[in-house]
């Protein structure tokens, strides 16, 4: 039984329905890891002794946002060149180049 045309990602096959709710639930969680950043950050003496932590927490919520964008763009087929995340397209395409194999 093969799925209507346009019902899923194109080289995931992950349904489409789905990749939304996935990026859905990633912008959820980078919205709680922000919160919880900032709720840390807010204290002086933690701001002090954790900024890198905080920083790295930005980082990933910012990772999440652009993985979330990628899965709601799927029609374009996941253009990485609308990633801009420098290190993280620059991941992305050497995964890609080496096959793809985890």
């Amino acid at each position: 039984m093969s799925a209507p045309a346009g019902e899923f990602v194109a080289a995931a096959g992950v349904p489409r329905p789905l990749a939304r709710a996935l990026a859905a639930e990633l912008v959820l969680a980078s919205s709680m890891l922000a919160d919880l950043a900032y709720d840390l950050g807010s204290d002086g003496d933690t701001l002090r002794r954790h900024m890198g932590s905080l920083q790295r927490i930005d980082h990933i919520t910012q990772i999440q946002l652009a993985i979330a964008e990628l899965l709601r763009d799927s029609d374009t087929g996941g253009d990485i060149g609308q990633v801009t995340l420098q290190d993280m397209a620059d991941r992305l395409r050497a995964f890609l180049a080496e096959g793809g194999s985890a």
